[in-house]
Formats: C-alpha cells, structure tokens, sequence
C-alpha cells in the first residue's frame, strides 16, 4: 500500500492515482500478481465464496491467478458485439458461491457492462474490472474513476499494453475495507530480487532492440521465444513492484494523450476503409482508441491466410487468443468443462488484431488495407 514513507518509485507510481481516482493503489511485479492480491483479500472479507466468474475468451493469466488463490474459476460467453458478458450466461453462473465477476475491457474498450454489476451484486459479490488493455484510453465520454462502479480494478504494465514498462501490476480500490484486507497479504510479499532486476533489464533490452516493425521477423523467427503463443502458465512469480520501472511510470504518462490521438486517428482510418465491406464486422464502437484494432471476418478460414500475410510485411498484426480458455491445453485439464461457448470459439477463430500506435506509418496502414482486402474480396 502506498503511503507514508515511501520509496521515490512508489511515489512515481502513486501519481497515477489522479488518473485512476482511487484512494488506494498497490504495484506489484505483474497485472496477473496484481489479481490474486485482489483475490486474496476478496477472500478474507468473503471466507465461504469461491468462485470467480470470467469471460471464456480472455487471457490465460486470469485464470492462472484465480486458481493460484485458491478459486474455481467459472466461464461465461460472450456478447458477439460487445466482447462484455452474455446476459443470459451471467444468469446461469452468477449465485450463492461467486466471490467476484471480474469484467474484461478488451482492445481497451470499455466494457459498459451494468448487468454484470447487478447480478454479481444481487449475490453480495465483490465486481472487479480487468483494465489490463485499458489504462488511459477510454474515451472522453467515459473517463471514470477506476471505472464502470468497480469495488476494485487492476492494471498491467507488460508488453502490448498502453502505458508499458515490461513490468509491474497496480491494484487499485476507494475502498477502505478492501484495501486493510490487501495490506495483510501485500506487507508478506518480498521484495523483487537482484535476478528479477538483472531479467528485467536483458527482457527491456531485447524489446527495445525488435521494437521497430522493421525487426518484427527476428524474434518472431525464434520459436523457443514462444511470441505469439498463449500458454497457460499455472506458476508465476509474486512480488512487489521492481523500482526502475515503477520511477519511469508516471513520467510515460506525460506522452499518453499524444499516444490515445494516433491510437484514436489510426483506428477511425482502419473503421473507413473497412466499414464497406461485408465480410468485415464493425467494432463496437469505430472512432474507439483501442489497444489494438480488431478486425472480425464475417467469413470462417480465411483469417490465418491473411495474418500469414501481415507477418510476412512485417504489419505487428496477429491473432489473440487461440480458442476459449476450456479449451486451452493445460487449463482444460484442470476446469474440466465441456461447455461449447459459441461466441468466444468464433471470435478465437475469426479476429485479427491490428496495430494502432504511433510507430505505425501510412504507409504500413496501406500494406495492412491491401492485403486484408484483397483476401476477403476473393471470396466473392
């Protein structure tokens, strides 16, 4: 917990709470450590609740960090659309047992999602927003605190994310009664060890060195690098925030207005060209300044013939998650559920994620428009 006392990083990070208007905030070395503090200390105040529920298309770490605090999470689908919680999933997984409903902004798009809030609290359960994708990015008319009436929400600073320093996780919560239950677990955390540091430093290096999209082939070639894949990854490690990353923190966000414009500008460009063709489903929202665009194909097996394409011109562009996380080798062993989550499979199998940022050129949105083009067109 940051208060009195503090170190110079922690107070670089405390900064940011005027962004996220929480009395609250922890940083931790990841967004998925971030979580199952949450999760910890959901479980002192609600001792006899275990379940999480969570969006069956959804990063893996989610998953991992439910079941490292000791929960069962349970999946719901998703909205076609919207990418926020089917309503009638919610009615069959929302009940006596749910600790939490964890709400995911996905691309970075808000998640306006006041079912889920009601059914979670009809049970008395505690509603967490996911705002890994989404820090700093939510549009004008819908900046919000720490979000959508969140008891508590969470952050990652990893890699791909919007403000991003390849380390750390915050928690963040205006809730007193939250934040002593976090204290107890967060005060037993170590300190992050000399070989974390030297990691961090080789891992903030080699990104540095590949970032331009010119040098996309070379680790993308380097198969034990694993770029690209979404594995699930049960252990992890847990500690509090490194120091370097936390300092640099709040001065990225002097640049993170001038970042969400080219973000905004890049997606709008891609709504224009794409919004005629009818084998494209628009995005929620076309003028949105997501993390990364996503471009749905309305028509099944054409969408890894493009990505193949995009990564032979060195686009950034790629697929997210492979399939629902039932589904994933290794997490399907351990939920042991069969149900067929009809939206989350097709968005798996359909989605391409394009690049927003500002190292993206006219000329790389060009190539992009051309080759996606081109492919879905062929169909006709």
């Amino acid at each position: 917990m940051l208060k009195g006392g503090r170190s110079s990083a922690e107070n670089s990070v405390a900064s940011l709470q005027g962004q996220l208007g929480a009395e609250h905030v922890f940083y931790l070395s990841s967004g998925r450590a971030a979580l199952w503090l949450i999760l910890r200390a959901l479980s002192i105040l609600e001792p006899s609740k275990r379940e999480v529920v969570i969006p069956a298309y959804t990063c893996p770490a989610v998953a991992s960090a439910i079941l490292k605090a000791g929960l069962k999470p349970v999946l719901a689908d998703i909205e076609r659309d919207s990418f926020g919680f089917l309503r009638s999933e919610l009615n069959r997984t929302v009940g006596d047992k749910t600790l939490a409903v964890i709400a995911v902004h996905l691309f970075g798009l808000s998640v306006e999602d006041e079912d889920s809030y009601a059914d979670c609290r009809q049970y008395g359960g505690f509603f967490v927003e996911d705002r890994a994708q989404a820090f700093g990015i939510l549009p004008d008319s819908h900046k919000r605190a720490s979000g959508l009436k969140a008891d508590v929400s969470f952050f990652s600073f990893g890699r791909g994310k919007p403000l991003s320093v390849m380390h750390g996780g915050l928690v963040a919560t205006s809730s007193d009664e939250i934040c002593r239950a976090a204290n107890r677990v967060f005060r037993d955390l170590r300190a992050p060890s000399l070989v974390s540091s030297a990691k961090y430093a080789l891992t903030l290096g080699s990104y540095l060195l590949f970032s331009h999209p010119r040098f996309y082939w070379i680790p993308e070639s380097l198969p034990f690098l694993h770029l690209g894949e979404t594995i699930f990854e049960p252990d992890f490690e847990m500690s509090k925030g490194l120091r370097f990353p936390g300092l640099i923190l709040s001065e990225l966000m002097a640049l993170a207005e001038e970042e969400q414009e080219t973000r905004k500008r890049n997606s709008t460009w891609y709504s224009e060209q794409f919004k005629d063709s009818p084998h494209i489903r628009k995005p929620p929202v076309g003028t949105f300044p997501y993390l990364r665009y996503p471009l749905v194909l309305e028509q099944p097996g054409l969408r890894d013939g493009i990505v193949k394409g995009l990564k032979r011109h060195g686009t950034g562009a790629a697929r997210l998650y492979p399939c629902p996380l039932n589904e994933l080798p290794g997490l399907r062993e351990i939920l042991q559920d069969s149900t067929v989550y009809e939206n989350s499979r097709k968005l798996s199998e359909n989605l391409i994620t394009l690049p927003v940022h500002s190292g993206v050129t006219q000329t790389l949105l060009e190539t992009i428009k051309t080759i996606v083009l081109r492919a879905v067109n062929a169909q006709n």
